[in-house]
């Protein structure tokens, strides 16, 4: 799983990031992501009553609502479920919902200059997962090493981003970018 430094390194190209570091949700994200998840986009809103965050990984969308005092309510979607994403901006605010399995949830007050990248974001993430790429094993072996460096760069980008606004440490700083470089 990975840690609150990685989770945040990985958010650091999220628009409006930087307002949202010190949420709840992203503080239980440790706990709640799978082993190879990676988070890509995140948006927060109201879910069955609840005030949360919606983030997409990888994997899975995932609704986490950590509650005003205690408590914490966690629901996913895993991206292979998802039929259609439909989305919705209004004068002020927007509203996602997410088709799944027969089911429908709805996700409202999302901020409107944002509602419409993550619900893109969420498109291109189903599209992409549910494709049969058709590829030469010599082919994605290469790709894969392209992706990988190309990763590799961005990680270290981000990690200079979050020595600069202060996050990191330069202790944590090395021993993330080992990790990265290793």
């Amino acid at each position: 799983m990975p840690n609150l430094e990685e989770i945040k390194l990985q958010l650091s190209h999220v628009s409006g990031m930087e307002n949202l570091l010190g949420r709840k949700e992203i503080k239980e994200l440790p706990s709640i992501l799978w082993d190879d998840e990676i988070v890509e986009g995140m948006i927060t809103g109201t879910y069955n009553n609840g005030l949360g965050t919606l983030f997409v990984t990888n994997k899975r969308l995932i609704f986490v609502d950590k509650g005003l005092l205690f408590g914490l309510k966690v629901e996913d979607f895993p991206l292979d479920k998802i039929t259609s994403v439909q989305y919705e901006t209004g004068f002020l605010l927007g509203k996602i919902t997410i088709f799944a399995s027969g089911n429908k949830a709805v996700i409202k007050d999302t901020d409107k200059n944002l509602t419409r990248i993550f619900g893109e974001i969420v498109r291109a993430k189903i599209e992409n997962f549910n494709k049969k790429p058709e590829t030469t094993n010599t082919q994605k072996l290469s790709e894969n090493v392209e992706l990988r460096m190309e990763d590799k760069i961005q990680q270290l980008e981000r990690l200079l981003k979050l020595k600069e606004a202060g996050i990191l440490t330069d202790e944590e700083l090395a021993t993330q970018k080992a990790k990265i470089l290793n």
